[in-house]
C-alpha cells in the first residue's frame, strides 16, 4: 500500500510531495534510525491516503456511504485495534507496532490528526464559512497538536514542546491555504473565515472564482502574515534546545516551502 500511495502522490501532485518524500527517506540514514524513518515514511502514507478519500483524489472504499462513515470508522478501530478489516486497518497496526519498537505511542496524535479529516469529511462541497476561531481549533488538530507533537515524538524530544512550534504549524497552514485555494473551493472547502470574508468583503460569487481580485487581497495578506509568524518562530526556536537534526528538519521540510510561497505571492502582487 505504501509504494502505491507513493507513486500516486508523486504522478498527481509531484510537485508538492517530491522534495517531503525524499526528505522520509533520507531521515532514515542521517539519524540512523532506520526503525523511527520507517514508521515516519508508514505513518505519513497512512495519513495521507486518508486524507485523499476524504478530499476525493482516491476513490471511497466499497461498504461506506460516505467519507464521514469510513473515517469514523477508522477514528473507532485506531481507539480498539481489533479485526482489522482492510489495508488501512493493517497500515495502522503496522504503525502503532513499530513505535512500540522505539517506546513511543501515538494514540492521541492520530486521534488529533483523524478528528481534522473528519471535519473535512463533513464540510466537504457544501461551501460553508466558519469562524476563525472554528478554522484555527481545526488546522491546530492536524497541523500543530496533531501533526507536530507526533514528529517531536519521531525525534525523542517531549512533545509539549509543540506549543513552541506553533508560528511555523500557522505558516505552514497559512501555506496550504495559498497552495490549495482553487482545489480546495472546487472541493466546496472554504478555508477563509467569516471574518476575512467582511475584512476583504468577499461574497458567495468570489468564492466560485478563485482568482478573484478579492480572493488575492486575501492571499496577499496571509503571505505577509505568513512571513511574520516564521519570524516568531526564529524568536522562540531557542527556547526548545531542538537538536540540529530537528532545526533542519523544520527548516527544510516546513520553513523553506512556505516561505518559497509567501514570497512568490507578495512578488506576483507588486507585478500587478
Amino acid at each position: 500500500m505504501r509504494n502505491r500511495v507513493f507513486k500516486h502522490m508523486l504522478k498527481t501532485r509531484g510537485w508538492k510531495y517530491r522534495a517531503f518524500l525524499r526528505y522520509l527517506r533520507f531521515f532514515k540514514y542521517a539519524a540512523f534510525a532506520p526503525t523511527r524513518g520507517e514508521f515516519l515514511e508508514s505513518y505519513y502514507v497512512l495519513m495521507r491516503f486518508l486524507d485523499d478519500v476524504v478530499d476525493g483524489d482516491a476513490p471511497l472504499p466499497e461498504g461506506y456511504l460516505n467519507e464521514s462513515d469510513y473515517i469514523l470508522e477508522k477514528i473507532r478501530f485506531s481507539k480498539n485495534m481489533i479485526n482489522p478489516k482492510d489495508e488501512v486497518d493493517y497500515l495502522i497496526l503496522y504503525c502503532f507496532e513499530l513505535a512500540e519498537k522505539f517506546g513511543e505511542d501515538f494514540q492521541t496524535e492520530t486521534e488529533d490528526i483523524l478528528n481534522s479529516l473528519l471535519f473535512d469529511a463533513k464540510r466537504r462541497g457544501k461551501m460553508i464559512i466558519f469562524s476563525k476561531k472554528k478554522l484555527m481549533h481545526h488546522f491546530h488538530l492536524l497541523d500543530i497538536r496533531g501533526t507536530i507533537r507526533a514528529t517531536l515524538k519521531v525525534f525523542k524530544d517531549d512533545p509539549d514542546k509543540y506549543e513552541l512550534l506553533e508560528p511555523l504549524g500557522v505558516a505552514c497552514r497559512y501555506q496550504y491555504d495559498i497552495e490549495d485555494i482553487e482545489a480546495d473551493l472546487a472541493a466546496g472547502y472554504v478555508n477563509i473565515s467569516q471574518e476575512d470574508c467582511a475584512l476583504f468583503h468577499i461574497l458567495d460569487e468570489d468564492l466560485i472564482a478563485p482568482l478573484s481580485l478579492k480572493i488575492k487581497k486575501w492571499m496577499h495578506q496571509r503571505a505577509k502574515d505568513g512571513l511574520e509568524l516564521l519570524k516568531e518562530h526564529h524568536r522562540r526556536l531557542h527556547l526548545g534546545h531542538f537538536s540540529l537534526l530537528e532545526r533542519w528538519t523544520f527548516l527544510l521540510v516546513y520553513e523553506f516551502p512556505a516561505r518559497k510561497v509567501f514570497k512568490k505571492i507578495l512578488l506576483e502582487t507588486k507585478k500587478s
